[in-house]
This record gives C-alpha cells, structure tokens and sequence, in this order.
C-alpha cells in the first residue's frame, strides 16, 4: 500500500508517516502542499491519502475536489482537529467524496497521542484495502451491481401504518445521508431516528449541515426528546440512542454511556433493538454503507418482534458494503437499492 501524506506542517507530516509505517507493507510518502500532492498523483500510484483539512495555500478542500476530479476512486481521509469549525469543514469534505477522517494526536500523552493515530490510520487503510477489493470484485462480477431483491423473511409487502424510520449508516455516511435525505418530503408523516458512527462534535455539525439542504427538520438527538413527523434525530457522537414509550404513550428518546456494542456507540443494534419495545404498528428499517455488521442483529430483532420492511444499499453505492452485506448475507432485505433511489422509495413507502 502507497499512501501520500499531505499537510504543511513539518511536525504534523513527520507525525503522519511515522504513524502510517505501522501499517504492514506501507510505503509513505509526504508533501507539504495540495499542489505537490497534485503532482505527485498525476505521476505516481497511490493507495491512500491522508489530506490535512487546513493548508495556507492550497485548503483540504480545494484538494480534495481536484483529487476527486482527476482520481475520482482513489480513497481520501481527512485529517481534522475536533473543534466546530474542523468538524464543519470535515463534514462538508466527507458530503463531497472524502472516504472518512482522522482526528489529529492531542491530549498530554505523546505516545497515547501516537497509538491512537497508529490505530486510526491502519482502520483507514483497511477501509481503503476494502474498496479496492469491492471495486475488482465488481468489475469482475457486474450483476454484483445490479439492484435485486430478496425474498423478504416475514412480509411480501411493507407495513401499510409503519410509525418511524430507522436509518443506521458508518463510512460514507455524510454523502449518503447527503443524497437520501433532501429528497424525502417534508411532509413525511412519521420521524426519522438515526445512528451514524461519527464522533462527539462531528454528529452536531453533520446535523446541522444537512439540516441546511433538506426540507425535514434535522438535528442532534437530546435526551427526552419526543420526536415529532418530517423530523430526524441523530444519535449524538459517544452516546447511544434509545427510545420508549412515556406514561402518555408518546415514543421518547434516551441517551446512555452504556458500553459500546460492535465496537460502536452511537449503535444502530442498540436503538433498532430499543423500537422493539414500543409497541410500534411497524417500522422502516435502512441500512447503508460502512463497515462491519452493526444493525444486523437490530433488523433481525424488529423482524421477529413487530412488522418491518428492511431497505439496504447494494454494494455498487456503497463506499463499504460491510453493514448492507451483513444484512444481505443473512437474507434480512426485503430491498436492495441503489443510493440514489432509496429516498424515492421512502417517499412511495409513505405515498407522499
């Protein structure tokens, strides 16, 4: 794997290889501008770029649109501090095509500080492994791309009063909410409960940017909210999102630091598996891309427990199919969609 470190700060592009040389078979190479970086695309072969948000001359940004212009599969992570207006910035680079992010080291522990960029950066390669091998894996086998359907487990049609819309998402998430959720109608009757696998920060400004270019109301999931038709609440980054219904019988949400599950919290299982318990006339369950199984189990619980019609991305859209193909594999679709048709397909669901 050849990775292309891009930042231009000395101590931040030592920092970034050092840490990149403990992915095995890694060859790094570092460049202090996006102009440089350019360059060296246009001659060289890389695998993987790590691309600093903020650059004097040339911005993360600008970079990262002339990368996707000319190298549109090549995998780009965004390497961000954690304050707002990194998170902002971070986001709207992941809506346009950046495969996920990195925070910088901080805290007092150097090595700590480096472990964690170690491991941040060896998750992102394996990401970047994935992609390439989902890509041959395509080019090998087109009906792979092809939108099919699955036998549905327990329904030959949805649920005609599904009371909420469930959406469990990973990598690529910001693009794929980015495309799905400003064409679902404002008038959609029921909420819509999110988990994106996304840190503390970052969950509040995506919410807020999609907000800004969809029709639904969109915003960071509190506890005790009572989620209200044409909204979406998303889990906020390092709390899970759970839901119950209140002595008034109004659906409510919950936020807990229970312990992580599938390494993740937020958890799509952890609020998939609390609708169970609400006593809910139905759901619409949608799984999209990232990577590992999170959601699987939370689908297969709301299959068994109340009417559900599960909806996953075919691996074509994906920037990992990892999460919709666990559904698949297990045979939990009762669809399988294109990115681009399944806020359509919501809309149908609703006749709206």
């Amino acid at each position: 794997m050849r990775i292309l470190v891009v930042d231009d700060s000395a101590l931040y592009r030592k920092l970034l290889s050092d840490a990149a040389s403990s992915v095995p078979g890694a060859e790094t190479v570092a460049v202090s501008s996006g102009e440089l970086a350019l360059k060296r695309l246009e001659s060289e072969k890389f695998d993987l770029v790590l691309l600093d948000v903020f650059m004097e001359q040339m911005s993360g940004p600008q970079t990262l649109e002339k990368i996707k212009q000319s190298h549109p599969g090549l995998s780009v992570v965004m390497v961000s501090g954690a304050t707002g207006r990194d998170a902002e910035i971070t986001i709207s680079c992941l809506s346009h095509g950046a495969m996920d992010f990195i925070p910088k080291p901080s805290g007092s522990s150097f090595e700590s500080g480096m472990e964690s960029l170690q491991a941040d950066i060896r998750k992102v390669a394996t990401l970047a492994r994935l992609r390439c091998a989902s890509a041959s894996a395509l080019q090998a086998a087109p009906e792979l791309s092809a939108p099919t359907t699955t036998a549905p487990i327990k329904r030959l049609q949805p649920p005609p009063f599904p009371e909420l819309v469930l959406i469990g998402v990973s990598t690529g998430g910001p693009n794929a909410l980015s495309t799905i959720l400003p064409i679902i109608s404002a008038k959609l009757p029921v909420p819509i409960l999110l988990v994106q696998h996304m840190p503390a920060t970052f969950t509040k400004s995506l919410a807020e940017q999609l907000d800004k270019i969809s029709g639904l109301s969109i915003k960071e999931a509190s506890n005790g909210d009572i989620p209200m038709p044409g909204e979406v609440l998303i889990a906020p980054g390092g709390f899970h999102l759970e839901i119950f219904r209140n002595d008034a019988e109004k659906i409510q949400t919950r936020l807990t630091s229970s312990p992580p599950m599938q390494s993740c919290r937020p958890s799509v299982d952890v609020l998939f598996t609390s609708a169970t318990k609400c006593k809910l006339r139905g759901a619409i369950a949608i799984i999209l891309t990232g990577m590992g199984s999170d959601g699987a189990d939370g689908v297969a619980t709301l299959q068994q427990t109340l009417p559900t019609w599960c909806i996953a991305q075919d691996a074509a859209t994906c920037t990992v199919y990892g999460m919709p193909q666990a559904i698949a594999q297990r045979h939990l679709s009762n669809e399988i969609l294109p990115l681009q048709e399944i806020g359509p397909r919501i809309n149908k669901l609703f006749r709206l």
